[in-house]
């Protein structure tokens, strides 16, 4: 009787087992440096609600919008130790730890969203996310922003030597700091968070970025000009704590990558949509005396011979096989 009892005890644990593991309780920190009316801002609340309806609210998503608990330096670092779970910071921001991030921030190095596309979802996606494991982080989808255009307080910018002694506010990585550095230009990085202080007190003279994260913090307020140059790409890394994601059973695994990959299409589509609707609100916008330069089509080609004279110096920063990459895509 000792032995048939413990059996049918040990036939019960077993079924009860998975079914235990499968209903734990979780909770995703998730940190970003953005408003939460911008696409990705949007976009992380679409993944939290979504997921905890999903789980029935067993696994929770809190969000830290704005940078409000960390910048994106800070967060990658947090990610990696599990002081939080998720973040999404810029490729810039993620470059300071995998330097083939950076390959986004070449001057035209992709031409248009579509070359874009192909690169996260090709060879160079998946260099990325074996180099971000190695790194302390998993890696698990890539989202949009959009081509950065310049904007300064000094003088209309037409070619890039008219940035020649300017200083301007970057995200930080070597790439950024070559661009300018290439212009005869200073360029300093400052969070995302002090931009808009910046500009306004005359500490920097201008800044590069998306229609969107200039109208968001109302750059275009305290800029005077503004230039469509469209030289290089702002996106960003959904990142996760690999130690995190150990813990997780394999189903929380599949349901975070299914919710996350609907995540992904609807941020892209936010992100150019907009783009699109901020940059006309910046232009009628009356509170500003901002003046738009769109380049002409021979404009724009001096501005892509001039950095592209300057690859070789690029692709130092850059490892070889993921700038080859990049260029097959061009």
């Amino acid at each position: 009787m000792i032995k048939k009892g413990a059996l049918i005890f040990f036939v019960v644990f077993l079924l009860v087992l998975p079914f235990t593991a499968h209903t734990e309780n979780f909770t995703i920190r998730f940190s970003h440096v953005v408003s939460e009316n911008s696409p990705k801002g949007r976009a992380i609340n679409y993944f939290k609600n979504t997921l905890e309806k999903r789980t029935k609210g067993r696994i929770k998503v809190k969000v830290y919008p704005a940078g409000i608990l960390l910048d994106d330096i800070a967060a990658v670092g947090a990610v990696k130790n599990n002081i939080i779970q998720m973040a999404s910071p810029a490729f810039s921001k993620l470059g300071l730890y995998v330097r083939d991030f950076q390959v986004f921030d070449i001057p035209y190095l992709f031409e248009n969203k579509d070359e874009i596309h192909n690169a996260y979802t090709g060879e160079i996606g998946d260099i990325l996310k074996k180099k971000s494991l190695s790194a302390g982080f998993r890696l698990l989808s890539f989202w949009d922003n959009g081509f950065k255009v310049i904007t300064n307080n000094s003088r209309p910018i037409s070619v890039p030597e008219d940035m020649k002694n300017l200083i301007f506010r970057t995200m930080g990585s070597e790439v950024l700091a070559l661009q300018f550095q290439l212009c005869d230009a200073i360029a300093y990085s400052y969070p995302f968070s002090s931009v808009y202080d910046l500009l306004k007190e005359g500490v920097v003279d201008g800044q590069e970025n998306t229609f969107n994260n200039i109208y968001s913090q109302k750059i275009h307020e305290v800029q005077r000009y503004m230039t469509i140059s469209d030289h290089g790409y702002l996106g960003y890394g959904v990142i996760i704590s690999p130690q995190f994601w150990k813990k997780l059973p394999v189903s929380d695994r599949k349901l975070i990558k299914d919710v996350l990959r609907k995540t992904t299409s609807l941020e892209h589509k936010l992100a150019a949509k907009q783009n699109f609707n901020d940059f006309y609100r910046i232009k009628n916008d009356t509170s500003s005396k901002i003046k738009i330069k769109a380049l002409k089509k021979k404009e724009k080609e001096k501005w892509e011979n001039f950095f592209k004279k300057h690859y070789n110096e690029f692709s130092q920063i850059v490892s070889d096989d993921i700038f080859s990459e990049a260029l097959k895509l061009n």
